[in-house]
């Protein structure tokens, strides 16, 4: 059989053969925010975070790696610092990934023709073992769980795991959070103690049942994830790679962070005592974002009219309105009301160079 016919063998046969992917930056390639942080939450890989509950001991780092598997560049990677003594009773470690509630209408969840959905992805950590994954329609508050199995420590291998339609579970059809996925890393006792394998409410003592893994008791144990797939029906696909630039446009529906203000004008004007100025966020967002300005310090922005300038401390205010509208303002002593004038922002080191936030995460 030829190579060819074999990779059409492959691929999918009915419904569409692009947008399959309900995961967003699955192959781990944007990142706006930081190579790497000992927090919780989004601050590395777009789209994914680690998140832990009552851990009491365990230090970690979640970061964009380069290991991946073939075929891919990056992976998502948690690393344990300061081990866990041992997981007790509502300590739990996961990753985790949401699904805006709108973009999985195709499950059908709800109806009698709910879908059966697929997860695919590679995966790499150095404690072998079972691992759960939890999928939750918090709308319903409904749940299921599958497990998955590292059989080798520090190899790359490839997981499926295909969850049942549920015709008890509805997804609202709206920007709000959708199916939810937790990848385990560590889990308590009271949290893998009821049977979660089939469709039913939520309960925290099914939240990661089957896991027997233990990420987070091992100084140095690694996980990393990447080539992340969600789709219908019951068997996977190949993963469906796109531009960089459509999955970046992608992100930015829920977080922009941009350098853009370093050294750039914009158009400014003065009411009653103080400066404004706006600019439109370079995709409609999600949701109204929180807008934050960080990094200023000495001679960090600069306010500019026709008589001259003055130059301010710190950050300025910063706000953001409907579809990622951002209005900074700036009170200074230069000009009159009315006036227009320039805000510049940075003076060309990094120590000076603001960054301005927007988030819409879910």
């Amino acid at each position: 059989m030829s190579n060819a016919r074999k990779l059409a063998d492959n691929l999918p046969s009915v419904g569409q053969l692009s947008g399959r992917n309900m995961i967003i930056n699955g192959a781990m390639r944007i990142n706006q925010r930081s190579d790497n942080s000992t927090a919780t939450g989004f601050k590395t890989v777009d789209r994914f975070r680690f998140q832990q509950s009552n851990l009491d001991e365990a230090t970690i780092t979640q970061s964009q790696s380069n290991q991946a598997p073939a075929g891919f560049k990056n992976s998502y990677k948690l690393t344990i610092n300061t081990p866990e003594n041992s997981v007790a009773n509502n300590e739990w470690l996961y990753c985790r990934y949401t699904v805006e509630a709108q973009d999985a209408q195709r499950l059908n969840f709800g109806s009698s023709n709910a879908k059966q959905t697929t997860l695919s992805f590679y995966v790499k950590s150095s404690i072998t073992g079972t691992y759960s994954v939890l999928f939750y329609v918090p709308d319903s508050n409904r749940n299921q769980t599958k497990t998955y199995t590292i059989d080798s420590a520090d190899t790359w291998e490839y997981k499926t795991l295909t969850f049942d339609g549920d015709t008890g579970a509805v997804i609202d059809d709206n920007t709000a959070q959708g199916p939810d996925f937790y990848w385990t890393l560590a889990a308590g006792s009271d949290r893998k103690s009821s049977d979660s394998t089939s469709w039913g409410t939520y309960a925290s003592t099914g939240a990661a049942y089957g896991q027997t893994a233990n990420v987070a008791g091992t100084a140095s144990a690694t996980w990393n994830i990447t080539g992340v797939q969600l789709e219908v029906g019951p068997q996977a696909t190949p993963f469906e790679h796109e531009l960089d630039s459509d999955t970046l446009a992608k992100c930015q529906r829920y977080y922009w962070d941009t350098t853009y203000f370093n050294n750039r004008y914009i158009t400014a004007t003065k009411h009653d005592g103080t400066w404004y100025c706006s600019f439109d966020a370079p995709i409609t967002m999600r949701a109204n974002p929180t807008a934050t300005a960080t990094g200023g310090s000495t001679n960090s922005y600069r306010i500019w009219d026709g008589g001259g300038s003055q130059n301010l401390t710190g950050n300025p205010n910063c706000s953001a309105g409907a579809s990622g509208v951002v209005l900074i303002t700036a009170a200074a002593s230069i000009g009159a009301n009315g006036e227009a004038g320039l805000m510049t922002f940075g003076d060309g080191t990094n120590a000076d160079r603001i960054f301005v936030s927007l988030d819409a995460e879910l």
